[in-house]
């Protein structure tokens, strides 16, 4: 089903607009932990928060990004460049657990459940994006 003549794709599968509002809630999740209850943050994670202030900036980024998938969601364009970018973004988010993790820097326990977590998003997203990117029509120019 197309939207209009000369759109870019097909409106958006509903697998991958679910996937995008499991990541809002996600980030939105730890962003409002962040902002507004960093020591419950502390204690769910075991991860000590050194700096009010980054941590209070990290979850203003959090909530950002967490509305940004919401409007990722909230698109007709499968392939737009906001869920690209939020993708971007839990892939990302996976690398930096990845290398805490493997550097030492975070135990199993702290980097293991953010790293899963993240390497399930960031697959869903890709494989769920370039199912409706391979299935959309070539437009003629």
């Amino acid at each position: 089903m197309r939207d209009q003549p000369g759109t870019a794709g097909m409106t958006m599968s509903r697998r991958l607009q679910i996937a995008l509002y499991v990541i809002a809630a996600y980030l939105a999740s730890f962003g409002i932990l962040f902002v507004f209850a960093p020591s419950v943050f502390e204690r769910v994670t075991q991860t000590p928060l050194p700096d009010a202030k980054l941590t209070l900036l990290y979850g203003q980024y959090t909530l950002t990004f967490a509305y940004v998938a919401f409007m990722a969601a909230r698109e007709k364009d499968d392939t737009s460049t906001l869920s690209f970018t939020i993708l971007i973004v839990v892939a990302g988010n996976a690398v930096v657990f990845a290398y805490l993790l493997v550097t030492g820097r975070e135990s199993l326990l702290q980097a293991g459940p953010p790293l899963i977590v993240n390497v399930v998003l960031a697959l869903l997203l890709f494989l769920f994006r370039r199912q409706e990117a391979v299935h959309a029509p070539r437009h003629p120019r």
